[in-house]
């Protein structure tokens, strides 16, 4: 999956969910003849017309394009089987809007998406019931809403801001996270139960863009399954032009392999044990940096063998790499300091083209994708909240939907930024959430002659909107505590860091 880099002239256009086209008829109707829900209902179950674009209003154009939402159903080979009230088209779109407006009921949310036109007299009291999208969703065949997912994350252009590209790469990172389901027996028996726990639990593992946190890629399934499983399979949506990043817990020599091999560059972090990483020093490089060669251990592959059950594996061929080890100290206002040692293992081998304190500074914007989570998982989706499918065709149907609406939200404050000539760092992404929020529960027609806003002038309204608010400060470092146990005892507070590159000691071979 390639990215490309936007031009200097920062003029950047999302081209994802966020695109923004005249609002295509479900039923391939001409212009000006889609049907009312008035002329929905009356052609009777046996009609010919069904919920099109224009009775859901702004929506479509905010959350994702109906082409594109007809492309993922045929991927995923939905195909209606007779007209109903709630198509395919338009139940992928309610289920969206279930993700965004996610504290309010089935049927407030249809009532918003499914807005009537102005003094039109239907013969049915309202928009669809909230039995009816629950039959609608169950009936969607294959995976509708992960193939939208992946074609609309796929589409996002990244322009140059802070954070973003480094040594003229996109920098992305690797990270995981659960997910609380449901706790209904279907889901309990196939998402596994944490010991300890109340709930079933999806793990994600993400590809986030840092510099605009937007989701390239994901992978979501069972907490059972270890978020190295779920990396394995996200391997092919690195390329040339990338440097990733990625915490210790993913690092093995095979998989280290595999993901140089797609062309992209790595700065990964790696244990600091003598025995975790399978290298000897080749070389001490002028700025503290040092040419290692990784050569896979015996035990990695007895383990490796194991895993792929095949016992005539060959040993990977020895790699040359760089680490990079330094210190990090975090300083609070009241003089009390913390210090941790980082290991780096890099693909970037020239160290007068890449320095090592370059290299440590940039593992920093690891933190991107840790930040995409709060926003997806407290902003989003709400803190303590569990997701509503009580199966996991629903569950899985409301994970995918939550990140498409989360990537079209991350579309909106980068155009605001751009617009600006801002980092996307300092739109608040809770200011956009509820400015959308706003935005479509206000989306109806003028009560005297039923104008309604095109979806252009919705967009540009809302990006408009965004654009007023207070831009977010983002000079300031805080630290806040990470676990339960923390939390009980602190709290967030502003910190100094300061970062020492140090020499390795690990052994080394002439």
């Amino acid at each position: 999956m390639g990215v490309e880099s936007n031009s200097p002239n920062r003029s950047f256009v999302v081209q994802s969910a966020m695109s923004v086209s005249p609002s295509a008829s479900v039923a391939n109707e001409p212009a000006g003849e889609q049907p009312s829900l008035r002329e929905v209902v009356l052609a009777g179950p046996g009609g010919v017309r069904d919920v099109g674009s224009e009775a859901a209003g702004g929506v479509w154009a905010v959350l994702a394009d109906p082409a594109q939402i007809t492309a993922g159903l045929a991927a995923a080979g939905h195909v209606d089987a007779r007209r109903r009230m709630l198509p395919g088209v338009a139940t992928v779109l309610a289920v969206l809007a279930l993700c965004l407006f996610r504290r309010e009921s089935y049927t407030l949310v249809l009532g918003r998406v499914f807005t009537a036109r102005p003094r039109a007299v239907l013969a049915y009291p309202g928009p669809p019931s909230a039995a009816a999208l629950s039959q609608a969703r169950t009936r969607l065949a294959g995976q509708p809403l992960r193939e939208l997912f992946v074609r609309t994350a796929a589409g996002g252009q990244h322009p140059v801001t802070a954070g973003s590209h480094l040594f003229g790469f996109v920098v992305t990172a690797f990270d995981g996270t659960v997910l609380d389901l449901a706790a209904t027996d279907d889901n309990i028996a196939e998402f596994a139960v944490p010991t300890g726990g109340r709930y079933p639990q999806a793990r994600l593992v993400t590809l986030v863009v840092c510099g605009t946190r937007w989701v390239l890629a994901a992978q979501a399934d069972s907490a059972a399954v270890s978020e190295q499983v779920l990396l394995d399979r996200l391997i092919a949506s690195l390329g040339s032009g990338i440097l990733n990043l990625a915490d210790r817990n993913f690092f093995s020599m095979a998989r280290w392999v595999r993901c140089a091999a797609t062309g992209a560059h790595l700065i990964w972090r790696v244990k600091n044990g003598a025995r975790s990483l399978p290298v000897r020093i080749v070389a001490v490089l002028s700025d503290g940096s040092v040419l290692v060669r990784l050569r896979e251990s015996n035990a990695m592959l007895a383990a490796r063998r194991a895993k792929a059950g095949d016992r005539s594996l060959a040993r990977l061929a020895d790699t040359l790499a760089r680490l990079v080890e330094f210190t990090v100290t975090v300083t609070d206002t009241q003089g009390r300091a913390r210090t941790s040692r980082f290991r780096v293992l890099t693909t970037l081998l020239d160290h007068e083209a890449y320095p090592a304190r370059q290299i440590a500074d940039a593992y920093t914007e690891r933190w991107q994708a840790e930040t995409t989570y709060l926003r997806l998982k407290v902003s989003l989706r709400g803190a303590g909240t569990r997701l509503r499918g009580q199966s996991p065709k629903l569950a899985r149907q409301e994970i995918w939907g939550l990140l498409i609406v989360y990537n079209a939200l991350v579309a909106l404050a980068v155009r605001a930024a751009v617009n600006l000539g801002v980092d996307p760092d300092q739109v608040s992404f809770t200011a956009v959430l509820a400015l959308t929020h706003r935005s479509l529960a206000a989306e109806t027609g003028c009560p005297r002659c039923g104008h309604r806003q095109t979806p252009d002038e919705l967009v540009e309204g809302l990006l408009a909107d965004i654009s007023a608010q207070p831009l977010v400060r983002t000079g300031r470092c805080r630290a806040s505590p990470r676990t339960q146990a923390q939390r009980r005892t602190e709290r967030s507070r502003t910190v100094s860091y300061t970062i020492e590159i140090v020499p390795s000691n690990l052994p080394r071979v002439e």
